[in-house]
């Protein structure tokens, strides 16, 4: 679907018939400007002039699409390049576009870079400034405990469920099934606590060790409950 072959192919049609471009833009109700366009290639008819076009010069819309007449090629053979032409076209454009939001969004940030790197300074001066470990060892002991639930749950997941007390699993007949959503609970328990023992670094604003608090009670009763309805599905009960 060639924008300047159709718009050759509309001027040849034209000229055959003895027309100006204002006097086919009578004929087909569009401006004398839109017949210009489209005999340049640049632009191309909507649905409607296309189809008017087509009832005007008694032609095919495949014809016209194609900037040729059928009798070297069969109206088939005009669908399938202009189907072809139209998706190529379609893809050309899709590409063109991704391109152009692309570079925009990169020009955008080049533009906010120096807005945004004041912010950014302020917000890490903010947390430094209240940045605190009250009991380094305890930080580092709860770090490593939240660790030590996410692995033990990856091995669970990865059907190492031995690793459990036997009485949790010992009526469970689909073994899979129970490592895979136990072991991802286990993993999803160890969230909470990770979090919460992030954000105690910054315990000494208020709002955070609220939100650290409430994280960790919060994520661990979902995570329990979670669990609990697990055991009672694969095992019948707790133990």
């Amino acid at each position: 679907m060639n924008a300047q072959k159709c718009g050759e192919f509309i001027a040849e049609l034209r000229k055959k018939q003895n027309l100006t471009q204002k006097d086919l833009a009578n004929k087909i109700n569009v401006s004398d400007k839109a017949i210009s366009r489209w005999e340049t290639g640049k632009g191309f008819p909507d649905v409607d002039s296309l189809q008017a076009l087509s009832n005007f010069f008694n032609i095919t819309i495949n014809e016209l699409l194609a900037g040729e007449k059928a009798e070297t090629k069969s109206i088939e053979e005009l669908a399938e390049e202009n189907i072809i032409s139209a998706i190529t076209e379609t893809e050309k454009n899709k590409k063109a576009k991704k391109s152009t939001i692309s570079l925009s969004v990169i020009i955008a940030l080049i533009l906010l870079i120096p807005l945004l790197k004041g912010s950014v300074e302020s917000i890490a001066e903010l947390f430094w400034k209240y940045t605190l470990i009250e009991d380094p060892w305890l930080f580092i002991f709860m770090l490593f405990i939240s660790l030590c639930i996410f692995f033990a749950g990856l091995a669970v997941y990865k059907g190492h469920y031995k690793i459990l007390h036997k009485y949790h699993y010992h009526n469970v007949t689909d073994l899979n099934g129970y490592c895979h959503e136990i072991g991802k609970e286990l993993m999803f328990m160890s969230l909470p606590l990770l979090i919460s023992t992030i954000l105690e670094l910054w315990i000494s604003i208020s709002i955070i060790a609220i939100l650290s608090k409430l994280i960790l009670s919060l994520g661990f009763i979902i995570c329990f409950i979670s669990i609990f309805k697990t055991q009672i599905k694969y095992n019948g009960g707790l133990f």
